[in-house]
């Protein structure tokens, strides 16, 4: 199908496989990361309070009605996205670190779970390498032009924060006496 493009839309065809092929790698180093306990650890808990804040957020739109919450998941992008993303995170003089990824869906697609899901993980990783008040302060800074997506996001984060100070209370020794805090 290939041989019928036209020269310019060979590079391009020949770019996207070499960017779709860098991607797999990311995301295959993403998973080999998991290897280590460490980062397993913050995983899970990061994934533990997205499911959580999730719920919540479901549990507010069904107006308290449980039957109608549904069990989270990840889309396939979401994780695929925070997997890709984990070893800049988790090494930061990794050459990812100068990359900007950018997540390109429509409203409601599940752009703000990927990257809260990120910065949950990056924020729990952080306190289990640096115990004590090393692993406190602020570690994500999201920026919004639009009040209203403002507001949206900062409820969101908000929810994560909790879920994440629900992990901590239960877990002191491993996730610090220092509370999850959220400003704006």
């Amino acid at each position: 199908a290939t041989m019928n493009l036209e020269s310019a839309q060979m590079e391009t065809t020949q770019e996207l496989l070499q960017n779709a092929d860098l991607a797999a790698t990311r995301i295959q180093a993403g998973i080999d990361l998991l290897s280590d306990p460490q980062v397993l650890d913050a995983f899970k808990i990061a994934n533990r309070a997205m499911a959580a804040a999730g719920r919540q957020r479901s549990l507010v739109q069904a107006q308290g009605d449980t039957s109608k919450v549904p069990e989270p998941t990840w889309r396939p992008f979401q994780l695929a996205f925070i997997l890709m993303t984990l070893r800049g995170m988790v090494d930061p003089t990794h050459a990812d670190r100068r990359s900007v990824d950018l997540l390109f869906f429509p409203t409601g697609g599940g752009k703000t779970e990927a990257y809260l899901g990120l910065a949950a993980f990056t924020m729990v990783l952080r306190r289990l390498r640096h115990p004590g008040i090393r692993g406190a302060g602020v570690a994500v800074l999201m920026r919004y032009t639009l009040r209203l997506l403002t507001l949206d996001q900062l409820g969101r984060a908000a929810s994560l924060m909790c879920a994440l100070e629900l992990e901590r209370n239960q877990d002191k020794p491993k996730l610090g006496e220092w509370p999850f805090e959220i400003g704006l």
